[in-house]
């Protein structure tokens, strides 16, 4: 069974795409999904907010859900999901984040999947 998008009706074929129901281009262009199948455990999620993003070179998040619920370093999975399926990342996209503590580390990646964590970014600022 195939999947399309479906803005474009083009054939979908990376699983988060398929999940979404368009495709990456079709969601940077129009705009982010539709949140509403997440569920109600959305709470849970690390929680981040975009501070500077410059497509298709690097984009910058602060951590503001640690108190609350995970922390974007203990749910680096859904953040990487996020940030492709709402903000149209690649696997050129560098990902800076901020900690709860200031710190900037780096979220190395493949564009839609989590590899590992590259700390210690003191020269990186927003």
């Amino acid at each position: 069974m195939n999947s399309y998008c479906r803005i474009c009706k083009r054939p979908l074929k990376n699983p988060l795409s398929i999940q979404a129901g368009m495709g990456r281009v079709c969601r940077y262009k129009y705009g982010k999904t539709d949140n509403s199948k997440q569920g109600v455990l959305d709470f849970m999620r690390a929680q981040f907010e975009v501070l500077k993003h410059e497509h298709g070179k690097f984009i910058f998040i602060r951590d503001i859900g640690h108190m609350t619920g995970r922390s974007v370093t203990n749910d680096a999975e859904y953040v990487i999901e996020r940030l492709y399926l709402d903000h149209a990342i690649d696997d050129e996209t560098r990902i800076f984040y901020e900690d709860s503590g200031g710190n900037i580390d780096e979220i190395l990646h493949d564009g839609n999947k989590f590899k590992w964590f590259k700390p210690g970014h003191k020269g990186v600022s927003l």
